[in-house]
């Protein structure tokens, strides 16, 4: 290996991110990692916290920070002994394990019909500036990097540090969200965690004093849950990115859709074919592109496709109500008010139901007892074992448009005020 020199990087997080490694430094430095610059973290949520414009780079270097942290802390206070390769497979999962993102993250997911993690995987096997950067390692390490990701791994205790319950990947975008967006809920004490954990074979475990510091950090979790990452206004605008995209696939197949820019028409043509889609043209759809693109379809001749880059780019967003039930009767209702209105159903009604468990889904965390046993954390913590779920059941819908309908969106008018009641 080469000879270490330290790089420090300021960070408002951690203070000091510390690169101690060339090989870091080098995959650092790729293409495909300095393009993260262009996602931001926290998708459309800057429309929601104007201060969310950090990036899924700031976040991913947070996140190598933490488990350079939690490596050094297993070694130091427990003896572990990785070896020179695991620990540096440790520190590049962490890394790259959000290089897979598109643009705005998670909102357009649903529209292409991949996970990111499935583009991470990809751009492990297959992109050649990477995939070199990675083969210095080894001709093995690209895909074991891409198995701590995916949890297909001989290395499990790897893997719940980068998507565990107590995994750096939410450790760094917790108090990161939380400074970015102005809020106090994110906030744990980091080091504490840090300092309670323990390695076991496959799982992290947690020694007897941290059961406050763990509820503290799960309580972080839910309540950014809660207040920023489910906000109805992010979840609306999310909602409104897929419009946009949906419509802009439908036009581009019947062939009517005009300036298409080149790095659009690229990443649109393998999102007929997602199998199609190639590592350029995915790598050249970022956030910057995406919103350089809206305002040349703000004068297309497509009236809907016009209105719904207007309102992204303008920030006039949908409205909602909340929904008790959605029954296909509902639906029904709906879609014949909005065609009565004269409004796309299709382009400009969305129901949107998503949801987390109180607890973060049950998996468990082993809490020693103090006596030699392990218990399941949840089941000792009264506090989290009663935290309800967390849930958005709502109807959106173009609030100016459905106002300035007159008598033909009369009836929709009712029925959302009917619906808003129930909800």
């Amino acid at each position: 290996m080469e000879q270490a020199k330290e790089k420090v990087l300021k960070d408002p997080v951690h203070n000091y991110i510390r690169v101690r490694d060339p090989f870091i430094w080098r995959l650092i430095n790729t293409r495909v990692f300095q393009r993260l610059r262009r996602i931001r973290q926290l998708g459309t949520s800057f429309l929601t916290f104007h201060g969310a414009e950090h990036s899924r780079f700031t976040h991913s270097l947070g996140a190598y920070e933490t488990m350079r942290k939690v490596v050094e802390h297993f070694m130091r206070n427990y003896g572990w002994t990785p070896g020179e390769r695991t620990r540096l497979l440790a520190l590049a999962a962490a890394l790259l394990h959000d290089i897979g993102h598109g643009p705005f993250s998670h909102a357009v997911e649903p529209v292409t019909g991949q996970r990111h993690e499935g583009w991470t995987v990809r751009l492990l096997r297959e992109e050649a500036e990477l995939r070199a950067v990675l083969d210095d390692v080894d001709d093995r390490f690209a895909e074991d990097v891409a198995g701590v990701i995916t949890g297909e791994t001989d290395f499990p205790l790897l893997h719940q540090l980068i998507t565990g319950q107590l995994d750096v990947d939410r450790m760094d975008y917790l108090l990161r969200d939380a400074l970015y967006t102005g809020v106090a809920y994110g906030q744990f004490e980091l080091e504490r965690l840090i300092r309670v954990m323990i390695p076991g074979r496959a799982e992290v475990l947690v020694r007897p004093s941290g059961r406050l510091t763990v509820e503290q950090y799960m309580l972080a979790r839910y309540f950014m849950y809660a207040q920023v990452y489910l906000h109805p206004t992010t979840v609306g605008s999310d909602l409104l990115v897929r419009k946009i995209v949906e419509r802009a696939k439908m036009l581009r197949r019947e062939g009517v859709l005009k300036d298409v820019p080149p790095l659009w028409d690229s990443w649109m043509s393998g999102l007929e074919d997602p199998g199609e889609l190639s590592i350029e043209a995915f790598l050249g759809m970022d956030d910057a592109v995406f919103l350089a693109g809206l305002p040349g379809w703000e004068r297309s001749g497509d009236p809907i496709l016009s209105d719904l880059a207007g309102r992204l780019l303008h920030r006039r967003l949908f409205e909602s109500v909340p929904v008790a039930e959605w029954t296909p009767e509902v639906e029904r209702l709906v879609r014949e008010a909005f065609v009565q209105a004269g409004l796309d159903p299709d382009s400009y009604a969305g129901f949107v139901h998503v949801s987390i468990d109180g607890s973060g889904n049950r998996e468990p965390v082993w809490l020693s007892d103090g006596g030699g046993k392990w218990v399941n954390f949840f089941e000792q913590s009264v506090l989290l074992r009663n935290l309800p779920p967390i849930a958005v059941k709502r109807l959106y819908f173009p609030g100016d448009l459905v106002e300035s309908g007159g008598d033909r969106a009369a009836s929709l008018r009712t029925l959302l005020a009917s619906l808003s009641h129930e909800g």
